[in-house]
């Protein structure tokens, strides 16, 4: 089975959107990519020439293929959109020659690369597209080449799914991962055809907006023929099983507390939100189920400046979510707001209120009611 432990160390590489260069190595070539705030702003390695034949133009000299494009863009007056676009479809051919090569190096440098002067590339929406378009599943198998990968939403899951602007029948999918599964599980459990939704957690495990883990394989009890026991040796107690039980009781909490912390969702420092730096807002929808989380993530991808979404305390094992509007100094300032929020972003049947959002150094915050 093919090791795809550096894809996933790649993918969530991006998914923290540090500032830093990837050095992406395979049998037949390389690519270091200039990285920050989950866009590409230099990709250098690949031939430019081959940028300029595909324009029908010839080529400005420049060894960055971003740089390239924005230049042939200039000196040609070709469309920037044009120009940028054949330069994705060059890194995506040569990230997808990576995917595919066993022999894959990755080196992550953390040095923050030079700010581009122009237009850039969303790797997280390059490499979806990369992985969705491979309909013979090859890449997909390479990303999870065991469908026992346990699969668990990563804690910037929300700060990145919502942009990709996928289908509503891929919001379901992904919003029914409220907590660890296997690509397996899920695949089986939707309505979908499996190998679309294994190559749909494929392309999200590439970028991070999911985090994978190898398949847990139980002890097997060893049988050693031949081997007897003095007869003065005494024979090993037995645990009781009433230890067993318990020992696995604990360990069934752990995981769940585990699990619960990761589902949190992202760091509210990043989450775009109003003019202001308080910690009050002004909840206008909650729920539990994945149709509700898929409502939530479309009517925040369309107000990403007003929006942000607040985990609630967990209940038998569920995992809600707020949706919060707007952030304020103090409780007045929000509840004086109320009467901005605008009608539409609010859930027919939902009473808006006020919450104050309390944020600790270890965990991404939850809403204590106001």
């Amino acid at each position: 089975m093919q090791d795809p432990q550096l894809i996933w160390e790649f993918g969530q590489w991006i998914a923290r959107r540090d500032p830093g260069t990837a050095r992406l190595a395979w049998t037949g070539g390389e690519v270091v990519l200039g990285v920050r705030q989950g866009r590409i702003h230099s990709a250098e390695g690949l031939d430019t020439g081959e940028l300029a034949d595909g324009l029908a133009c010839e080529p400005t000299g420049e060894d960055d293929l971003l740089a390239e494009a924005r230049s042939l863009a200039s000196a040609y007056d070709i469309a920037e959109t044009r120009a940028m676009g054949t330069a994705k479809e060059m890194l995506q051919k040569a990230i997808h020659d990576w995917l595919m090569d066993p022999a894959r190096q990755l080196e992550i440098d953390d040095d923050e690369p030079a700010l581009a002067d122009g237009a850039t590339i969303s790797i997280t929406h390059a490499l979806v597209e990369l992985v969705l378009a491979d309909t013979q599943q090859n890449v997909a198998e390479m990303v999870l080449p065991d469908r026992g990968v346990t699969l668990q939403r990563s804690p910037e899951f929300l700060e990145l799914y919502a942009p990709l602007r996928l289908s509503e029948e891929a919001d379901l999918i992904v919003a029914g991962i409220t907590s660890m599964a296997t690509a397996g599980d899920v695949a089986r459990d939707s309505s979908h055809h499996p190998d679309e939704v294994v190559r749909l957690m494929a392309a999200l495990v590439t970028t991070g907006v999911l985090e994978a883990t190898e398949p847990v394989i139980p002890a097997q009890d060893l049988d050693w023929p031949g081997t007897e026991l003095d007869a003065e040796e005494t024979t090993p107690k037995k645990i009781p099983m009433w230890m067993i039980g318990a020992a696995a009781v604990v360990l069934a909490v752990v995981i769940a507390f585990a699990a619960w912390m990761l589902l949190r969702g992202g760091d509210p420092a990043d989450e775009p939100v109003v003019a202001g730096s308080g910690d009050w807002g002004v909840v206008i929808e909650m729920g539990c189920e994945p149709q509700d989380l898929q409502r939530m993530m479309r009517k925040r991808n369309i107000e990403r400046k007003a929006l942000r979404t607040v985990p609630t305390d967990p209940t038998n094992g569920d995992i809600c979510f707020r949706l919060v509007w707007g952030s304020f100094a103090n409780r007045a300032a929000a509840e004086e707001a109320m009467s901005e929020v605008p009608n539409d972003l609010i859930e027919e049947g939902f009473e808006p209120h006020v919450i104050e959002v309390v944020e600790s150094d270890s965990d991404s915050g939850s809403g204590a009611e106001g």
